[in-house]
Protein backbone atom coordinates (compact mmCIF):
# COMPACT_ATOMS: atom_id res chain seq x y z
CA UNK A 1 0.00 0.00 0.00
CA UNK A 2 2.75 2.49 1.05
CA UNK A 3 5.05 1.70 -2.12
CA UNK A 4 2.00 2.06 -4.46
CA UNK A 5 1.20 5.60 -2.38
CA UNK A 6 4.88 6.39 -3.12
CA UNK A 7 4.76 5.61 -6.37
CA UNK A 8 1.65 7.74 -6.88
CA UNK A 9 3.33 10.83 -5.48
CA UNK A 10 6.38 10.89 -7.21
CA UNK A 11 4.44 10.47 -10.40
CA UNK A 12 2.49 13.48 -9.38
CA UNK A 13 5.61 15.14 -8.63
CA UNK A 14 7.51 14.10 -11.86
CA UNK A 15 4.07 16.03 -13.52
CA UNK A 16 4.53 19.17 -15.40
CA UNK A 17 2.09 20.73 -12.69
CA UNK A 18 0.00 22.48 -15.34
CA UNK A 19 -2.74 20.64 -13.60
CA UNK A 20 -3.41 21.81 -10.21
CA UNK A 21 -5.56 19.17 -8.57
CA UNK A 22 -4.48 15.91 -7.35
CA UNK A 23 -6.97 12.80 -6.32
CA UNK A 24 -10.01 13.17 -4.42
CA UNK A 25 -8.37 11.52 -1.39
CA UNK A 26 -5.04 13.31 -1.99
CA UNK A 27 -6.83 16.59 -2.74
CA UNK A 28 -9.07 16.45 0.72
CA UNK A 29 -5.96 15.89 2.37
CA UNK A 30 -4.24 18.50 1.06
CA UNK A 31 -6.32 20.93 2.02
CA UNK A 32 -6.84 20.60 5.55
CA UNK A 33 -2.96 20.68 5.50
CA UNK A 34 -3.09 24.08 3.25
CA UNK A 35 -5.53 25.31 5.22
CA UNK A 36 -3.82 24.70 8.63
CA UNK A 37 -0.62 26.10 7.04
CA UNK A 38 -1.86 29.61 5.52
CA UNK A 39 -4.75 30.64 7.46
CA UNK A 40 -2.29 32.88 9.56
CA UNK A 41 -0.83 34.70 5.71
CA UNK A 42 -4.58 34.77 5.02
CA UNK A 43 -5.74 36.10 8.09
CA UNK A 44 -2.73 38.85 7.98
CA UNK A 45 -3.87 39.99 4.32
CA UNK A 46 -7.64 40.33 5.76
CA UNK A 47 -6.35 42.67 8.74
CA UNK A 48 -4.19 44.49 6.20
CA UNK A 49 -6.68 44.76 3.76
CA UNK A 50 -8.97 46.05 6.14
CA UNK A 51 -6.96 48.12 8.21
CA UNK A 52 -6.01 50.18 5.02
CA UNK A 53 -9.78 50.40 3.64
CA UNK A 54 -10.22 52.06 6.60
CA UNK A 55 -7.68 54.40 7.44
CA UNK A 56 -7.53 55.89 3.87
CA UNK A 57 -11.15 57.59 4.29
CA UNK A 58 -8.39 59.54 6.78
CA UNK A 59 -7.58 60.96 3.40
CA UNK A 60 -11.01 61.85 2.36
CA UNK A 61 -11.04 63.95 5.20
CA UNK A 62 -8.30 66.09 3.90
CA UNK A 63 -8.35 66.02 0.50
CA UNK A 64 -13.08 66.31 -0.21
CA UNK A 65 -14.03 66.67 2.92
CA UNK A 66 -17.16 67.71 1.58
CA UNK A 67 -17.14 64.20 -0.03
CA UNK A 68 -16.18 62.26 3.50
CA UNK A 69 -19.92 61.85 4.69
CA UNK A 70 -20.51 59.28 1.65
CA UNK A 71 -17.35 57.60 1.15
CA UNK A 72 -17.13 56.74 5.02
CA UNK A 73 -20.46 55.30 4.81
CA UNK A 74 -19.52 53.18 1.87
CA UNK A 75 -16.62 52.15 3.90
CA UNK A 76 -18.79 50.78 6.42
CA UNK A 77 -21.48 49.04 4.22
CA UNK A 78 -18.29 46.99 3.02
CA UNK A 79 -16.38 46.99 5.87
CA UNK A 80 -18.76 45.96 8.22
CA UNK A 81 -19.31 42.41 6.11
CA UNK A 82 -15.37 42.12 5.80
CA UNK A 83 -14.59 42.53 9.37
CA UNK A 84 -17.35 39.54 9.81
CA UNK A 85 -15.62 37.23 8.01
CA UNK A 86 -12.29 37.79 9.02
CA UNK A 87 -13.82 37.07 12.46
CA UNK A 88 -15.27 33.35 11.09
CA UNK A 89 -12.15 32.40 9.91
CA UNK A 90 -10.48 32.70 13.48
CA UNK A 91 -13.87 30.21 14.60
CA UNK A 92 -11.32 26.77 13.16
CA UNK A 93 -14.63 24.24 11.73
CA UNK A 94 -15.29 26.63 9.21
CA UNK A 95 -11.82 27.94 8.32
CA UNK A 96 -10.88 24.04 7.79
CA UNK A 97 -13.63 24.19 4.92
CA UNK A 98 -14.81 27.83 3.93
CA UNK A 99 -11.58 29.52 4.11
CA UNK A 100 -10.39 29.97 0.23
CA UNK A 101 -14.13 31.03 -0.09
CA UNK A 102 -14.13 33.72 2.79
CA UNK A 103 -11.00 35.01 1.48
CA UNK A 104 -12.39 35.84 -1.64
CA UNK A 105 -15.44 37.44 -0.72
CA UNK A 106 -13.63 39.48 1.41
CA UNK A 107 -11.42 40.77 -0.98
CA UNK A 108 -14.45 41.06 -3.52
CA UNK A 109 -16.30 43.07 -1.12
CA UNK A 110 -12.60 45.06 -0.66
CA UNK A 111 -13.04 46.05 -4.78
CA UNK A 112 -16.07 46.69 -5.02
CA UNK A 113 -15.64 49.05 -1.96
CA UNK A 114 -13.15 50.77 -3.85
CA UNK A 115 -15.03 50.80 -7.15
CA UNK A 116 -18.35 52.63 -5.02
CA UNK A 117 -15.77 55.26 -3.57
CA UNK A 118 -14.06 56.34 -7.07
CA UNK A 119 -17.69 56.48 -8.17
CA UNK A 120 -17.93 59.37 -5.47
CA UNK A 121 -14.58 60.94 -5.40
CA UNK A 122 -13.58 63.91 -6.98
CA UNK A 123 -11.26 64.50 -9.84
CA UNK A 124 -8.63 63.47 -9.78
CA UNK A 125 -8.80 61.42 -6.22
CA UNK A 126 -11.04 59.36 -8.30
CA UNK A 127 -8.57 57.50 -10.36
CA UNK A 128 -6.60 56.92 -7.46
CA UNK A 129 -8.96 54.56 -6.22
CA UNK A 130 -9.44 52.82 -9.40
CA UNK A 131 -5.95 52.20 -9.85
CA UNK A 132 -5.95 51.05 -6.10
CA UNK A 133 -7.91 48.08 -7.00
CA UNK A 134 -4.40 46.73 -8.20
CA UNK A 135 -3.42 46.92 -4.49
CA UNK A 136 -5.96 45.04 -3.76
CA UNK A 137 -4.53 42.60 -6.20
CA UNK A 138 -1.63 41.92 -5.25
CA UNK A 139 -2.61 41.98 -1.31
CA UNK A 140 -5.17 39.09 -2.59
CA UNK A 141 -3.37 36.94 -4.85
CA UNK A 142 0.25 37.19 -3.26
CA UNK A 143 0.28 37.90 0.39
CA UNK A 144 -2.91 35.61 0.88
CA UNK A 145 -1.87 32.54 -0.36
CA UNK A 146 -5.22 32.25 -1.75
CA UNK A 147 -5.26 29.48 -4.89
CA UNK A 148 -5.13 29.64 -8.46
CA UNK A 149 -8.82 29.14 -9.16
CA UNK A 150 -10.27 31.51 -6.01
CA UNK A 151 -7.93 33.71 -7.66
CA UNK A 152 -9.45 33.69 -11.33
CA UNK A 153 -12.66 33.62 -9.97
CA UNK A 154 -12.13 36.98 -7.63
CA UNK A 155 -10.33 38.52 -11.08
CA UNK A 156 -13.59 37.97 -13.19
CA UNK A 157 -16.05 39.18 -9.86
CA UNK A 158 -14.03 42.54 -9.31
CA UNK A 159 -13.32 43.05 -12.96
CA UNK A 160 -17.08 43.09 -13.91
CA UNK A 161 -17.81 45.18 -10.65
CA UNK A 162 -15.26 47.43 -12.06
CA UNK A 163 -16.44 47.54 -16.13
CA UNK A 164 -19.95 47.49 -14.54
CA UNK A 165 -19.66 51.08 -12.11
CA UNK A 166 -17.59 52.58 -15.19
CA UNK A 167 -19.80 52.57 -17.46
CA UNK A 168 -23.02 52.87 -15.72
CA UNK A 169 -22.06 54.98 -13.43
CA UNK A 170 -18.70 56.36 -14.70
CA UNK A 171 -17.92 60.35 -15.35
CA UNK A 172 -19.54 61.09 -18.73
CA UNK A 173 -16.29 62.92 -19.66
CA UNK A 174 -13.64 60.19 -21.59
CA UNK A 175 -15.69 57.46 -20.65
CA UNK A 176 -14.01 55.36 -23.50
CA UNK A 177 -10.56 56.45 -22.40
CA UNK A 178 -11.14 55.94 -18.83
CA UNK A 179 -12.85 52.45 -19.33
CA UNK A 180 -9.98 51.52 -21.84
CA UNK A 181 -7.02 52.77 -19.61
CA UNK A 182 -8.52 51.44 -16.31
CA UNK A 183 -9.10 47.85 -17.75
CA UNK A 184 -5.82 48.30 -19.63
CA UNK A 185 -4.20 48.69 -15.94
CA UNK A 186 -6.54 45.90 -14.07
CA UNK A 187 -6.17 43.26 -16.68
CA UNK A 188 -2.25 43.24 -16.97
CA UNK A 189 -2.10 43.79 -12.92
CA UNK A 190 -4.45 40.86 -12.73
CA UNK A 191 -2.42 38.53 -15.31
CA UNK A 192 0.68 39.25 -13.60
CA UNK A 193 -0.81 38.41 -9.95
CA UNK A 194 -2.66 35.19 -11.78
CA UNK A 195 0.82 34.04 -12.73
CA UNK A 196 2.24 34.61 -9.36
CA UNK A 197 -0.84 32.54 -7.41
CA UNK A 198 -0.32 29.82 -9.73
CA UNK A 199 3.42 29.31 -9.67
CA UNK A 200 3.02 29.85 -5.92
CA UNK A 201 0.05 27.24 -5.37
CA UNK A 202 2.28 24.90 -8.24
CA UNK A 203 5.06 25.49 -5.57
CA UNK A 204 2.75 24.81 -2.74
CA UNK A 205 1.69 21.46 -4.14
CA UNK A 206 4.94 20.28 -5.23
CA UNK A 207 6.51 21.09 -1.52
CA UNK A 208 3.52 19.20 0.10
CA UNK A 209 3.81 15.94 -2.13
CA UNK A 210 7.72 15.85 -1.48
CA UNK A 211 7.11 16.16 2.48
CA UNK A 212 4.37 13.45 2.23
CA UNK A 213 7.14 11.20 0.44
CA UNK A 214 9.66 11.87 3.41
CA UNK A 215 6.61 11.63 5.82
CA UNK A 216 5.98 7.83 4.21
CA UNK A 217 9.89 7.17 3.93
CA UNK A 218 10.41 8.19 7.62
CA UNK A 219 7.55 5.72 8.63
CA UNK A 220 9.17 3.06 6.77
CA UNK A 221 11.99 3.59 7.95
CA UNK A 222 10.91 3.81 11.90
CA UNK A 223 8.69 0.43 11.07
CA UNK A 224 11.67 -1.42 10.03
CA UNK A 225 13.80 0.29 12.58
CA UNK A 226 11.28 -1.13 15.13
CA UNK A 227 11.18 -4.71 13.32
CA UNK A 228 14.76 -5.09 13.54
CA UNK A 229 14.79 -4.06 17.30
CA UNK A 230 11.62 -6.43 17.50
CA UNK A 231 13.87 -9.59 15.63
CA UNK A 232 17.13 -8.74 17.69
CA UNK A 233 15.34 -9.49 20.79
CA UNK A 234 12.73 -12.28 19.85
CA UNK A 235 13.76 -16.05 19.26
CA UNK A 236 12.98 -16.61 16.04
CA UNK A 237 11.63 -20.10 16.28
CA UNK A 238 9.98 -19.71 19.48
CA UNK A 239 8.46 -16.07 19.57
CA UNK A 240 9.56 -15.12 23.19
CA UNK A 241 13.20 -13.49 24.46
CA UNK A 242 16.15 -14.48 23.27
CA UNK A 243 19.07 -14.42 25.10
CA UNK A 244 20.66 -11.28 24.58
CA UNK A 245 17.21 -9.76 25.59
CA UNK A 246 16.94 -11.76 28.29
CA UNK A 247 20.37 -10.37 29.33
CA UNK A 248 19.59 -7.04 29.09
CA UNK A 249 16.11 -7.59 30.89
CA UNK A 250 17.81 -9.13 34.18
CA UNK A 251 20.33 -5.96 34.41
CA UNK A 252 17.30 -3.87 34.23
CA UNK A 253 15.21 -5.95 36.79
CA UNK A 254 18.40 -6.40 39.02
CA UNK A 255 18.47 -2.51 39.30
CA UNK A 256 15.22 -1.73 39.95
CA UNK A 257 15.04 -4.94 42.62
CA UNK A 258 18.23 -3.09 44.19
CA UNK A 259 16.63 0.18 43.88
CA UNK A 260 13.45 -1.70 46.35
CA UNK A 261 15.38 -3.99 48.34
CA UNK A 262 13.34 -6.50 46.64
CA UNK A 263 14.32 -10.15 46.07
CA UNK A 264 14.40 -10.96 42.22
CA UNK A 265 13.50 -14.95 40.79
CA UNK A 266 15.01 -16.96 38.50
CA UNK A 267 13.83 -20.13 36.96
CA UNK A 268 15.89 -22.34 34.32
CA UNK A 269 14.37 -25.25 32.78
CA UNK A 270 15.56 -27.81 30.10
CA UNK A 271 13.82 -30.06 28.28
CA UNK A 272 14.18 -33.89 29.60
CA UNK A 273 16.16 -35.98 26.75
CA UNK A 274 15.13 -33.52 23.83
CA UNK A 275 18.19 -35.20 21.74
CA UNK A 276 16.18 -38.64 22.13
CA UNK A 277 13.05 -36.71 21.00
CA UNK A 278 14.50 -34.81 17.87
CA UNK A 279 16.10 -38.41 17.23
CA UNK A 280 12.93 -40.15 17.18
CA UNK A 281 10.14 -37.68 15.88
CA UNK A 282 12.46 -35.42 13.76
CA UNK A 283 13.65 -31.83 13.94
CA UNK A 284 10.69 -30.40 12.84
CA UNK A 285 8.68 -32.47 15.46
CA UNK A 286 11.40 -31.16 17.83
CA UNK A 287 10.83 -27.43 16.42
CA UNK A 288 7.13 -27.83 17.59
CA UNK A 289 7.83 -29.05 20.73
CA UNK A 290 10.39 -25.98 21.49
CA UNK A 291 7.31 -23.66 20.66
CA UNK A 292 4.76 -25.38 22.71
CA UNK A 293 7.16 -25.45 26.14
CA UNK A 294 8.02 -21.53 25.06
CA UNK A 295 4.05 -20.96 24.63
CA UNK A 296 3.84 -22.29 28.12
CA UNK A 297 6.53 -20.54 29.81
CA UNK A 298 5.28 -17.27 28.87
CA UNK A 299 1.90 -17.62 30.11
CA UNK A 300 3.82 -17.25 33.67
CA UNK A 301 4.93 -13.91 32.59
CA UNK A 302 2.54 -12.01 33.97
CA UNK A 303 3.39 -8.80 36.24
CA UNK A 304 5.32 -5.88 34.06
CA UNK A 305 9.04 -7.33 34.34
CA UNK A 306 8.49 -11.07 34.29
CA UNK A 307 10.52 -12.21 31.46
CA UNK A 308 10.36 -15.53 29.82
CA UNK A 309 13.40 -16.21 27.42
CA UNK A 310 15.12 -18.98 25.52
CA UNK A 311 18.58 -19.55 27.15
CA UNK A 312 19.57 -21.25 24.39
CA UNK A 313 19.16 -24.98 22.58
CA UNK A 314 16.02 -26.72 24.66
CA UNK A 315 16.84 -24.83 27.85
CA UNK A 316 14.36 -21.74 28.84
CA UNK A 317 14.15 -18.87 31.30
CA UNK A 318 11.91 -17.26 33.39
CA UNK A 319 12.57 -14.01 35.63
CA UNK A 320 10.21 -12.73 37.69
CA UNK A 321 9.92 -9.96 39.78
CA UNK A 322 9.86 -9.63 43.73
CA UNK A 323 9.42 -13.52 44.20
CA UNK A 324 11.35 -15.05 47.01
CA UNK A 325 12.63 -18.64 46.09
CA UNK A 326 9.59 -20.44 47.73
CA UNK A 327 7.23 -18.56 45.38
CA UNK A 328 9.27 -18.76 42.45
CA UNK A 329 9.21 -22.64 43.66
CA UNK A 330 5.62 -23.04 43.37
CA UNK A 331 5.35 -21.25 40.07
CA UNK A 332 8.69 -23.66 38.64
CA UNK A 333 6.36 -26.87 39.94
CA UNK A 334 3.16 -25.14 38.28
CA UNK A 335 5.17 -25.12 34.77
CA UNK A 336 6.21 -28.63 35.54
CA UNK A 337 3.08 -30.08 36.18
CA UNK A 338 1.84 -28.04 32.90
CA UNK A 339 4.10 -28.99 30.60
CA UNK A 340 3.97 -33.09 31.70
CA UNK A 341 0.69 -32.99 30.83
CA UNK A 342 0.66 -30.98 27.89
CA UNK A 343 0.47 -33.48 24.48
CA UNK A 344 2.67 -32.86 21.66
CA UNK A 345 1.39 -34.08 18.34
CA UNK A 346 3.48 -32.62 14.97
CA UNK A 347 1.87 -33.68 11.46
CA UNK A 348 1.38 -37.65 11.26
CA UNK A 349 3.32 -38.46 14.36
CA UNK A 350 1.82 -39.85 17.24
CA UNK A 351 0.38 -37.91 19.87
CA UNK A 352 3.25 -37.86 22.75
CA UNK A 353 4.54 -36.21 26.29
CA UNK A 354 7.53 -34.27 27.42
CA UNK A 355 8.71 -33.27 30.82
CA UNK A 356 11.20 -30.56 32.23
CA UNK A 357 13.21 -29.68 34.70
CA UNK A 358 13.40 -26.67 36.98
CA UNK A 359 16.07 -25.04 38.67
CA UNK A 360 14.93 -22.18 41.47
CA UNK A 361 16.99 -19.41 42.60
CA UNK A 362 16.57 -16.20 44.05
CA UNK A 363 18.42 -13.12 45.31
CA UNK A 364 18.17 -9.88 47.13
CA UNK A 365 20.53 -7.44 44.99
CA UNK A 366 23.40 -5.92 47.17
CA UNK A 367 23.43 -8.98 49.51
CA UNK A 368 26.68 -10.66 49.55
CA UNK A 369 28.09 -11.57 46.21
CA UNK A 370 24.61 -11.47 44.90
CA UNK A 371 24.84 -10.26 41.26
CA UNK A 372 22.90 -11.32 38.02
CA UNK A 373 25.77 -13.80 37.07
CA UNK A 374 25.23 -15.62 40.38
CA UNK A 375 21.65 -15.45 40.07
CA UNK A 376 22.49 -17.32 36.51
CA UNK A 377 24.79 -19.84 37.75
CA UNK A 378 22.69 -20.65 40.88
CA UNK A 379 19.16 -21.06 39.09
CA UNK A 380 21.82 -23.73 36.36
CA UNK A 381 23.48 -25.23 39.28
CA UNK A 382 20.44 -26.14 40.68
CA UNK A 383 18.49 -27.17 37.55
CA UNK A 384 21.22 -30.04 36.64
CA UNK A 385 21.26 -30.84 40.21
CA UNK A 386 17.28 -31.82 39.37
CA UNK A 387 18.37 -33.82 36.17
CA UNK A 388 20.79 -35.92 38.12
CA UNK A 389 17.99 -36.31 40.88
CA UNK A 390 16.07 -38.28 37.91
CA UNK A 391 14.96 -35.10 35.93
CA UNK A 392 10.80 -34.05 35.80
CA UNK A 393 11.98 -32.18 38.97
CA UNK A 394 12.33 -28.33 40.65
CA UNK A 395 15.24 -28.32 42.67
CA UNK A 396 15.70 -24.59 44.79
CA UNK A 397 19.38 -23.55 44.76
CA UNK A 398 20.11 -23.38 48.47
CA UNK A 399 17.63 -25.57 50.07
CA UNK A 400 18.62 -28.44 52.86
CA UNK A 401 18.90 -31.99 51.34
CA UNK A 402 16.38 -33.29 53.40
CA UNK A 403 13.88 -30.56 52.44
CA UNK A 404 14.95 -31.43 48.97
CA UNK A 405 14.41 -35.17 49.44
CA UNK A 406 10.84 -34.93 50.80
CA UNK A 407 9.96 -32.61 48.10
CA UNK A 408 11.30 -34.61 45.69
CA UNK A 409 9.19 -37.61 47.29
CA UNK A 410 6.03 -35.65 46.89
CA UNK A 411 6.24 -34.15 43.46
CA UNK A 412 6.71 -38.24 42.72
CA UNK A 413 3.40 -39.31 44.68
CA UNK A 414 1.77 -36.02 42.95
CA UNK A 415 2.64 -37.51 39.56
CA UNK A 416 1.66 -41.07 40.04
CA UNK A 417 -1.62 -39.94 41.75
CA UNK A 418 -1.88 -36.58 39.15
Amino acid sequence: MKAAELNTLQQLLNDSGWRLRFNEELEREFQQDYARRYLAHMQIAGIMGLVLFMTCGLLDMIWMPEMAGRTWFIRLVAGVPMLGLLLLSFRRSISEHYLQLLTMIFFCLFAGGLIAISLNSLNPYNYYYYNAITVALVIFFVLSRVQFKWAILSAIIMWLSLNVGLIAFGPAINKLAIVIITNYVFIGSAGSALMGTFLIERSLRQNYLQSRMLSLENRDLEESNLTLQYLSAIDGLTQIANRRSLDRSLTIEWQRALRKREPLGFIMADIDHFKVFNDTYGHQAGDECLRVVASLLKDYARRPGDLAARYGGEEFALVLTDSSAEQAGIIAEQMRDKIMNVIIKYKKNSPTHVTASFGVASMVPGSGQASPEALILAADQAMYQAKRSGRNRVVIYGQPEDDQKEQNTQQEINRKTG
